[in-house]
């Protein structure tokens, strides 16, 4: 049976407080205050068990104007309203400001209470009733039951619980798996224990010693104890009522409106992308940037709304906006934001968010337009696809987007599992690209991707004849603002395997391209050669070494092609050596490692005639190569010599 979380909704003294009592058995008013004026300040809580043995929390509200912020911190996790009105009252203004609310959050399901029913006759009745129809015939919850009953007499309670059975029965469940999220409204100290907070949970599950996150601090906590209507369990799921003992977040630390939830999951944000609708009822049309306050789960957030493609917003109608809020908002796709104004305080509108974590803008483009109806009411791999298309060649992965889409883990990995594996030609109509990492881009973005790979690297062989393709960390570096490294080492990879590119060691290259020498340079290279053969290993610095080679032969692209093409050996920036002395070189070590342990400074002068000017830069860069290895002052053969 799942579980169920019931709110109760209606104006101050219709009875709302006596009639959960007269229900649970559980006086929902804790606080003095609430015992000396008579009347509900803050959120009380009961339960009980139905026939049917299934359990219900209620959540009881107050009905004073002044208590709506209290109303709502309680009201956002409800799955089913009992709304409650006086027989000998009727229809009041909190009794539609709560119902436009309960329409406001989408919750279509519920009971009308027609209280006080003993104190009126027969045709007051039939009058309320007619009234109460009238007031639901606008919203989502037109045709719910309407009950008289009476908290003093009983009258009408077996009724009241047969439909209760009825429509708990008829509440959608929440999920039960994937990430959990918990609105705190309520937090307290307990001798002992610690700190402890509750709420509905709106999704997942939790248990003791789980790891949450506090938001939107991010403050790391864990879970001590679980109860569930005052019991303790080993496990709370998603739409029970909820109380965690939680260690690393002091009293002082945790307020109403703050959420717990798995950890990675939420990015707290300032800006909300969302789809606002002014209520009918609204006293006025509603400017682009006016203050307004909005609440969301428990919390209430100042801040403006910024129309997107209109100045106001007439009642009735709906349009893109986005939320700039004075705080973070913990938000996920499709969450329901209740939008009162800013002074005086009044239930004006309702919104859906669309995008919890959206880049700032003022109007919107085409493409935006776009995205934003994807992201509203596309299918899941459309949704993919919208945010795959804003970021580009960096992609998305989309186990990680799950909260900014709003939809569930596993629906998620059905999408992706949809998406095509990362190739040269791309399955025609596919909507997405999957690299090996999971990240998902439009196949436009990766064919971009693959061109940019390409451009780059034939750019560089244009403007470098004589080298033999760019090093890979060099391209890396020309693609890091457009490529992230997952991105462009799997295009490399993809490009190598087709034939479109060329690796060679550490360097990339166009298929089939090497350096060509001119007549000229071919003729500078072996004078370079020469001079480089007749000094033994004193070779002259290069500074030296290219004096009279023609500048238009540009010195340093030989100097790189003699390294690059393998026939010389840079030791530093000054020193380069032929291959064939190196080869010598390397004769010489292994000559000398045959008869003795170790090179000392003075035995490796000797053994090629240098002084130290030279002797040092060698046997540093023979340390570097793994030709040696530096053991005190001397050196051992290192794992390339042996």
């Amino acid at each position: 049976m799942r579980p169920v979380v019931i709110g109760t909704a209606g104006h101050i003294d219709h009875g709302k407080t006596a009639l959960v009592r007269r229900l649970t058995g559980i006086d929902t008013d804790r606080l003095k205050e609430e015992k000396e004026r008579g009347i509900s300040i803050d959120l009380g809580f009961a339960h009980r068990v139905l026939p049917s043995g299934r359990r219900i929390a209620i959540v009881d509200v107050p009905g004073h104007e002044r208590f709506v912020k209290n109303m709502l911190a309680g009201a956002t996790g409800i799955d089913l309203v009992l709304l409650v009105i006086a027989a000998d009252e009727g229809v009041m203004p909190q009794t539609r400001e709560h119902l436009a609310i309960v329409d406001l959050l989408r919750v279509s399901r519920g009971i009308v209470a027609l209280t006080k029913s003993d104190l009126v006759d027969a045709e007051t009745l039939g009058v309320v009733r007619a009234e109460v129809e009238e007031i639901l015939a606008p919203t989502g919850l037109r045709g719910m039951p309407i009950l008289p009953v009476s908290s003093t007499t009983g009258a009408g309670m077996e009724e009241l619980i047969q439909a209760l059975e009825t429509v708990v029965g008829q509440a959608p469940g929440r999920s039960t798996s994937g990430t959990a999220r918990l609105p705190i409204d309520r937090v307290f100290p307990v001798e002992g224990i610690g700190t402890v907070v509750t709420g509905t949970l709106w999704s997942g599950a939790v248990r003791p010693g789980d790891a949450l996150e506090l938001l939107p601090s991010g403050k790391a906590v864990r879970v001590r104890q679980v109860q569930v209507h005052d019991s303790t369990v080993e496990e709370a799921q998603a739409g029970q009522r909820v109380a965690l003992a939680i260690h690393g977040a002091p009293r002082e630390s945790v307020s109403r409106g703050d959420w717990l939830a798995t950890p990675g999951r939420f990015r707290p944000s300032p800006l909300l992308d969302v789809r606002l609708e002014l209520l009918a009822s609204a006293p006025k049309p509603l400017g682009s940037r006016s203050r307004l306050r909005c609440h969301l789960g428990a919390s209430e957030i100042l801040g403006r709304a910024v129309l997107f493609e209109r100045d106001t917003l007439p009642p009735g109608e709906s349009c893109w906006a986005q939320l700039r809020l004075e705080a973070p908002a913990t938000a996920s796709a499709g969450d329901r934001i209740v939008i009162r104004s800013y002074s005086p305080a009044v239930t004006i509108a309702g919104a859906t968010v669309v995008d919890p974590a959206p880049a700032k803008r003022a109007r919107l483009s085409q493409g935006d337009v776009a995205r934003l109806e994807a992201l509203h009411s596309g299918t899941s791999v459309e949704k993919l696809a919208a945010l795959a298309e804003e970021a580009g060649s960096a992609g998305i992965v989309g186990e990680s987007v799950m909260a900014r889409l709003g939809i569930a883990p596993e629906s998620i990995l059905e999408a992706v599992s949809e998406a095509v594996d990362a190739s040269i030609s791309v399955r025609a109509g596919a909507k997405l690209v999957r690299l090996k990492d999971g990240r998902l881009l439009t196949p436009v973005s990766w064919s971009q991707a693959l061109q940019d790979l390409v451009k780059e690297v034939t750019g560089y062989a244009e403007g470098n004849k004589l080298r033999d393709g760019i090093p890979k960390g060099e391209l890396d570096g020309c693609l890091l603002r457009r490529l992230p490294g997952a991105v462009f080492d799997e295009a490399l990879d993809i490009l190598a395997r087709a034939g479109r590119l060329d690796l060679k060691g550490d360097r990339v290259a166009l298929p089939q391209a090497a350096p060509a020498l001119s007549p000229q340079q071919a003729r500078a290279v072996g004078e370079l050669e020469r001079r480089l053969a007749g000094s033994g290993f004193q070779v002259p610095e290069v500074a030296e070494l290219v004096r009279g080679i023609a500048p238009a032969e540009r010195p340093g692209d030989l100097i790189r092609y003699m390294v690059d093409s393998g026939r010389a050996v840079r030791v530093t920036s000054e020193l380069l050596y032929p291959a064939t002395l190196w080869d010598e070189l390397q004769a010489r070590l292994r000559a000398h490692f045959e008869k003795n342990a170790t090179l000392s400074m003075g035995a490796f002068k000797d053994l090629v005639q240098v002084s130290r000017k030279y002797a040092v830069p060698l046997l540093e860069h023979m340390d570097r190569t793994g030709l040696t290895r530096r053991e005190g002052d001397n050196r051992v053969p290192g794992p390339r010599l042996m």
